[in-house]
């Protein structure tokens, strides 16, 4: 891994470097947070700030977001309409890797205490966007989140968010109907007891009812369905699932994936069973996606993770919106909940008045021999 963050950075200053340019040092602005990004003499007008857990288990995928960030505004030229544009990316990690609560407050304060940001991008973990959001909200900073599914972001929180990605209520309402589609007409469903676990429960035993599934609280079924967080305990859990409904089909929610990862804690029990996840895979994308993956793949060195094209969605988002803007935190946020995008990276989509995205992909995946294949890819509006 130390290799592929070698060669990444080397990747990184010939493209500073390119058609004859000087890469600048530039200074930090983000207290916390690395250096500016902006190849260009001076200082840019309006700043871009993206919050993420760098040095987190998926951290190859955290740098790519950061890599299609920088990319996208580069191919710009760092300006948005009469807007010069800079970026900073920020590291909201703690001490075991993952996020920090803390950390994450501490970077949406250093984002409000400087005037030139007008948009957050972030965060991969809902916790961390809820001690976000009423920071950044106080400052009429919206926050573009190409990854948080947790459905509450959107309803109870003060601070604007504009969400990507399918909410738990789409993804559970999708594993609901391929469950009915299948002839399945009870399920057992199950969590692991984390609060992850328990919300997804939550949805999908909400969305059952909503659409005649019946969930058997005790005793087999017709099939299972898992929600939780990828652990140690988690083999456990799914062949206790697995038990539920011995002759049926098992399926898990987000947290348990990615498939190599769920077979190596789980073992055999995992094969056969099906992931529903948020978001689009490579494979499936259209044909502006496939061409910002190839650029990606020019660009960087490698192919992009699918968590970057929709960073590189979330700040193409932003960019159209300061170009539209008076350069205002409220006016770039207007625009982008207010964009209707048409052929984008990740489709085409817009904004319901809560944030949440009118059509976002949801993808079914079959896990065999430790790997993940797609079943379906579910054009899912909210429910």
């Amino acid at each position: 891994m130390r290799i592929g963050v070698v060669l990444l950075a080397l990747t990184l200053a010939g493209m500073a470097s390119a058609a004859g340019r000087v890469a600048f040092k530039q200074p930090i602005v983000v207290k916390g947070c690395d250096r500016l990004y902006y190849e260009r003499p001076g200082t840019p007008e309006v700043l871009i700030v993206s919050d993420l857990p760098l040095e987190d288990s998926a951290h190859t995928a955290m740098k790519q977001m950061t890599q299609a960030i920088k990319l996208t505004l580069k191919d710009d030229g760092f300006r948005a309409g009469r807007f010069s544009v800079g970026y900073v990316a920020c590291d909201d990690s703690g001490s075991a890797g993952r996020w920090s609560a803390k950390r994450c407050v501490a970077n949406a304060r250093a984002s409000v205490r400087n005037r030139k940001v007008v948009a957050v991008i972030g965060t991969l973990d809902s916790g961390c966007a809820r001690s976000e959001l009423p920071v950044l909200g106080a400052a009429k900073l919206l926050l573009v989140s190409p990854l948080n599914t947790a459905t509450d972001l959107t309803h109870t929180y003060r601070g604007k968010i504009a969400r990507l990605s399918a909410p738990d209520s789409a993804q559970a309402a999708v594993a609901v109907r391929f469950l009915r589609n299948r002839d399945v007409a009870t399920v057992a469903a199950v969590s692991d007891g984390t609060k992850r676990g328990d919300d997804q429960r939550k949805e999908f035993v909400a969305a059952a009812r909503r659409l005649g599934l019946q969930i058997v609280a005790r005793g087999t079924a017709d099939a299972a369905y898992a929600a939780g967080i990828l652990s140690q305990g988690t083999r456990a859990e799914v062949e206790a699932a697995r038990r539920r409904a011995p002759q049926g089909q098992l399926v898990l929610a987000a947290g348990y994936g990615p498939a190599a990862q769920l077979a190596d804690v789980v073992g055999p029990a995992a094969e056969g069973a099906y992931l529903v996840v948020s978001g689009i895979p490579i494979e499936r994308l259209d044909a502006s996606g496939r061409d910002f993956v190839r650029h990606f793949e020019t660009a960087i060195g490698t192919s992009p993770h699918p968590y970057a094209v929709y960073a590189a969605q979330a700040a193409r988002l932003v960019l159209d919106s300061i170009a539209r803007s008076s350069g205002t935190r409220a006016s770039v946020g207007r625009g982008v909940l207010s964009a209707k995008v048409s052929n984008g990276l990740i489709g085409s989509f817009s904004f319901d008045p809560n944030g949440d995205p009118s059509v976002a992909q949801v993808t079914i995946f079959r896990v065999h021999n430790r790997g993940a294949h797609i079943v379906r890819v579910v054009d899912s509006g909210i429910p």
